[in-house]
C-alpha cells in the first residue's frame, strides 16, 4: 500500500508516462464522440429537451441586446427593443423595467456560455452553444480521469492499473447517452454545474487525504469557495453542501478542524442563498421573488412526479452502464466479505463516494424535473465513475477483462441510444424549416419590428428566436394592437406541439392597421396565402 502522502508527492517519470498516455486515450475518445455527433452539431437537429437550448439562446440574445440596468445579469428572456418588454413568459417575473427574468435557475449557468461566446467571438447559435458544451464536457472528463487516477493511486494501485480504472470510470462521462446529449446539442445549467461539483469532490479528496496542516487549510478554503459557487449556480449545490456539512460534522476520519469547516460550509451556503434572493429582489422585488421560487419548487417537486418514471428515465440515460454498475456492485460486496477492515485510504475514498452520491437525493425531491429533463441526471456520472474505478482494487485479470467488456458494450449501447433518440425527432429539422419559411412570408407582409405578435401556444424561446421578437403566449385570440398608435399591425400564430415546447405552426394571421388581413395556412407542408380586405369600421 502506498503512503497516504502520495497525493502530495511529485510523481516519477515512470508514473507520469502511464498518466499522460491515459490523457491521450481520453482525448482520442472525446474526438471520437465529437465526430460521432458532428453532423448534429453543425445543423439544426431534434432531440429530447432541445427546448432547453432554445431557452438558453433567447437568454443570451436578451443579455446581449439590453443593458445591465434592465436585466441585472439575471436570466432574462426579454429582447432589446421596447416592444419586446412587458411580455409575460412562462415561469418568469418582471423587473422594474418590464424585462422578464426566469426564476427556475440562477443566472450563472447562462452567463458562462454568454461570456465564453462573446470572448471567443462566436455567434449566438445552436451550433456555437453545442461546441461550447462539448468543450465544457471535455474539460470535465479530463478532470474526472485525473481525479480517478489520483484516487486509485492513493489506494495503492500501480500507475498502469490506476490508468485502466480511470479510463473505465471515465467512459460513462463520454459515451453514456446522457453525456453525449447533455454535453452536446442540449445545454442547461446542470451541464455547467458538473464542473463545480467534480471540482468540489476533487478538493474534498485532497482535504481528506493530505497530512500537511497548511495544505489542508488551503483545501478547506477552496472547498468553501466551491460550496458557495455551487449553491449560487444550481439547486443541487444545496443538497451537496448539506451532504458535506453532515460528513464533516460526523467526522468519521477524525480530521482536526473538520467541524469548524462544516460550519464554514454552512455559512457559505447561506450566503449564496442570501445573494441569490438579493440579486433577484433588487431587480424584481422581494415578495415576487420568494413567491416565484416557491411556485417553481412545487411545480417540479416529488408531488408532481413518479418514481417509476424516474427509474425508467435513468435507464434511458445510462442503459447498460447501470447493468455494469449493478454487477460491479454485487461483486464488490461479495469480495469485500473476504477482505480485512478498510484501511484509511479506502475509508477516505468511501467518504468521497458518499459525498458524490448525496446530490442524487435532489432527483427524488425534484422528481418531476429529473424525469422530464434528462440533463438533471448528469450528476449520476461521478459516483458511478468512482464505483467503476474502485472495482479494480478487488478485480484481478479476469474480472477486469469482464468489466472492460461490459463497459465497451455499454458505450456502444449509449451511442446507439443517442442516435435512436435523435432519430425520434427526425421530423424537427423540416418543421423548423417550414416555420422559418412562415416567418419570412410574414415579414414580407408586415414590419415585424412594429407589430404585436401573439399565439395560442406556449412560448419557450423558439418562437422568440424565430421572429426575434417578444410574443404574447397562450392567447385564445389575437392581442389588440390598435390601442397603441405606434403599432403597425398584429400577427397571430396558431399551431400544435411537435414535441414539448417545440411548435409546428399551421396558421398565421397578419393584420395591418388599414384592416388588410393576410392569412397563411399550412397545406401538406406548403404555405397557402389568403388575402382579405376588411371593411373599415366607423
Amino acid at each position: 500500500m502506498k503512503s497516504l502522502d502520495y497525493s502530495l508527492e511529485t510523481p516519477t517519470y515512470s508514473e507520469q508516462k502511464p498518466f499522460y498516455l491515459g490523457i491521450l486515450i481520453v482525448c482520442a475518445f472525446l474526438a471520437i464522440s465529437l465526430f460521432f455527433r458532428l453532423h448534429d452539431f453543425e445543423k439544426v437537429t431534434g432531440s429530447q429537451n432541445l427546448e432547453a437550448s432554445y431557452h438558453v439562446l433567447i437568454t443570451l440574445n436578451a443579455l446581449n441586446e439590453s443593458d445591465v440596468a434592465r436585466h441585472w445579469y439575471l436570466p432574462t428572456i426579454s429582447l432589446g427593443e421596447e416592444k419586446d418588454k412587458h411580455i409575460a413568459w412562462g415561469a418568469t417575473i418582471p423587473t422594474r423595467t418590464g424585462d422578464y427574468v426566469y426564476t427556475s435557475f440562477t443566472p450563472y449557468g447562462f452567463l458562462a456560455p454568454y461570456f465564453a461566446l462573446k470572448v471567443s467571438g462566436q455567434p449566438i447559435s445552436l451550433e456555437s452553444l453545442a461546441f461550447f458544451n462539448f468543450v465544457l464536457g471535455s474539460v470535465i472528463t479530463l478532470l474526472l480521469f485525473t481525479f480517478l487516477f489520483k484516487v486509485l493511486r492513493f489506494n495503492g494501485l500501480n500507475a498502469w492499473s490506476a490508468v485502466s480504472g480511470a479510463l473505465l470510470g471515465s467512459a460513462i462521462g463520454i459515451f453514456s447517452r446522457e453525456a453525449l446529449l447533455s454535453h452536446g446539442v442540449i445545454y442547461w445549467v446542470q451541464s455547467f454545474y458538473q464542473l463545480i461539483l467534480l471540482s468540489s469532490l476533487f478538493v474534498l479528496f485532497k482535504y481528506c487525504s493530505t497530512t500537511g496542516a497548511q495544505s489542508r487549510q488551503r483545501y478547506a478554503w477552496a472547498l468553501c469557495v466551491l460550496a458557495f459557487l455551487g449553491a449560487l449556480t444550481e439547486w443541487t449545490g444545496y443538497f451537496f453542501n448539506f451532504g458535506l456539512f453532515c460528513i464533516l460534522w460526523v467526522n468519521t476520519l477524525k480530521i482536526d478542524g473538520s467541524r469548524w469547516l462544516s460550519k464554514k460550509i454552512c455559512i457559505a451556503t447561506i450566503l449564496a442563498g442570501v445573494i441569490t434572493i438579493l440579486h433577484y429582489s433588487l431587480a424584481a422585488g422581494l415578495l415576487p421573488t420568494l413567491k416565484a421560487f416557491a411556485r417553481r419548487f412545487l411545480a417540479r417537486s416529488a408531488g408532481a412526479g413518479s418514481l417509476s418514471d424516474l427509474l425508467h428515465a435513468y435507464l434511458l440515460s445510462y442503459g447498460y452502464f447501470i447493468a455494469a454498475l449493478v454487477i460491479t456492485g454485487a461483486a464488490l460486496i461479495w469480495l469485500r466479505k473476504s477482505q480485512k477492515a478498510p484501511n484509511r485510504a479506502l475509508s477516505i475514498t468511501l467518504v468521497v463516494l458518499i459525498a458524490a452520491s448525496v446530490p442524487l437525493l435532489e432527483n427524488l425531491v425534484m422528481l418531476q424535473h429529473a424525469t422530464q429533463f434528462s440533463f438533471d441526471r448528469l450528476k449520476f456520472i461521478f459516483p458511478a465513475a468512482l464505483l467503476l474505478g474502485l472495482s479494480l482494487l478487488y478485480f484481478r485479470t479476469k474480472g477486469r477483462a469482464v468489466l472492460a467488456g461490459l463497459i465497451a458494450l455499454a458505450a456502444i449501447q449509449g451511442c446507439m441510444t443517442y442516435k435512436k433518440d435523435i432519430a425520434t425527432y427526425a421530423a424537427w429539422p423540416l418543421i423548423d424549416q417550414q416555420n422559418k419559411q412562415l416567418a419570412s412570408l410574414v415579414e414580407q407582409e408586415l414590419d415585424i419590428k412594429c407589430a404585436v405578435l401573439s399565439t395560442d401556444m406556449s412560448v419557450r424561446g423558439y418562437t422568440n428566436l424565430l421572429f426575434h421578437r417578444g410574443v404574447y403566449e397562450l392567447r385564445p385570440q389575437p392581442v389588440d394592437f390598435q390601442r397603441d398608435p405606434s403599432n403597425c399591425g398584429g400577427v397571430y400564430l396558431e399551431g400544435k406541439d411537435f414535441q414539448v415546447d417545440l411548435p409546428e405552426y399551421t396558421k398565421a394571421t397578419v393584420v395591418e392597421r388599414g384592416n388588410r388581413v393576410v392569412t397563411f395556412v399550412k397545406d401538406q407542408g406548403q404555405w397557402r396565402r389568403l388575402d382579405t380586405a376588411l371593411s373599415r369600421k366607423g
